[in-house]
């Protein structure tokens, strides 16, 4: 199962609910919900929207509504119409618990050959409320994994894989098994596998930061931090992958590792002191050897030139 949250800060409220029903079959009495709306036109659902949005205090770069899809992959054991009638109950639980006292509509999309769906339109604030609602990005992850625990325990026929709630170990050993299907079949791993084991061997590889940005900068990759977050663009297509998400994060902590150790090697190296440095400066050299031997030689062909020039002026 995978949930999708996508805020828009304009109140394109027509736009939205015009598009997500555009998109359902409309034949079943699943393919449509409400939630503390009365209104049953369209035109009147979307003024409720608009009405509800005008109580809240304008503000910038301040959100107007939310676009959530509910995505649930199609099962061999069910009937479309019995996938249609858990997503729905699946949908009014998520609601409850995400947003119970917001404005909430949408429809169902049943287009795909291997998921259904649910389009949500949320509007930002609670009936009435001059504050848009807020969730924690701690809160707003725990409604995901609540409601993906209910979906494995309440609907096993649907055969849904743990993502949401799945471990750090888990993610590893599900790409893990996808590489090797994909190479099993003869084909090529996707960019986001492709990148994950370039990015650990490149770390394998390095010691200290320096040589890490080296080898990223040979294979077209550059780093970027954004905030906490750590990400890789690879420059040839623009593509951007957390750390986080590829699963990679000790990896990258160990180079970080190596980096400080070796620049704390590096500050225990003893220092010249100033006696040392001096003798080592004023020791001879070869090339003081030679400077002061040709400095020789013109002192002297000097004093031969003078006498000469003595004998001219006595014969004269």
């Amino acid at each position: 199962m995978i949930i999708k949250s996508m805020s828009r800060k304009s109140r394109s409220f027509s736009q939205l609910y015009h598009y997500m029903k555009k998109g359902s079959s409309l034949n079943s009495e699943y393919d449509f919900f409400t939630q503390n709306i009365y209104a049953r036109r369209d035109r009147d659902i979307v003024a409720e929207f608009s009405a509800n949005a005008q109580k809240v205090k304008a503000r910038k770069n301040g959100n107007y509504l939310y676009h959530e899809i509910i995505s649930i992959t199609k099962s061999s054991q069910l009937t479309l119409e019995q996938e249609k009638q858990r997503l729905f109950d699946i949908v009014q639980r998520y609601v409850q618990q995400r947003c119970k006292y917001n404005l909430v509509t949408g429809y169902l999309h049943d287009e795909k050959s291997n998921n259904v769906h649910f389009h949500l339109m949320i509007s930002s604030n609670e009936i009435d409320s001059p504050k848009n609602q807020r969730l924690t990005k701690y809160e707003f992850d725990r409604v995901k994994k609540e409601t993906e625990r209910y979906v494995i325990e309440t609907y096993p026929e649907l055969e849904q894989d743990i993502l949401i709630s799945a471990t750090r170990e888990q993610r590893k050993q599900k790409q893990s098994n996808k590489a090797g299907e994909v190479k099993r079949k003869g084909g090529r791993l996707e960019k986001k596998e492709k990148i994950t084991q370039t990015l650990r061997d490149i770390f394998a590889q390095s010691r200290t930061m320096n040589e890490l940005f080296t080898h990223l900068s040979t294979h077209g990759i550059e780093m970027y931090n954004r905030g906490n977050t750590i990400g890789f663009i690879t420059l040839a297509d623009s593509k951007k992958y957390r750390l986080k998400t590829l699963g990679l994060e000790e990896e990258f902590q160990q180079v970080e590792a190596l980096s400080c150790q070796s620049a704390h090697k590096q500050s225990e190296k003893p220092k010249p002191t100033a006696s040392s440095k001096q003798k080592y400066d004023t020791a001879p050299t070869q090339n003081d050897e030679v400077e002061r031997r040709k400095a020789e030689i013109n002192r002297q062909r000097g004093n031969k030139n003078g006498n000469k020039q003595n004998d001219n002026d006595f014969e004269r």
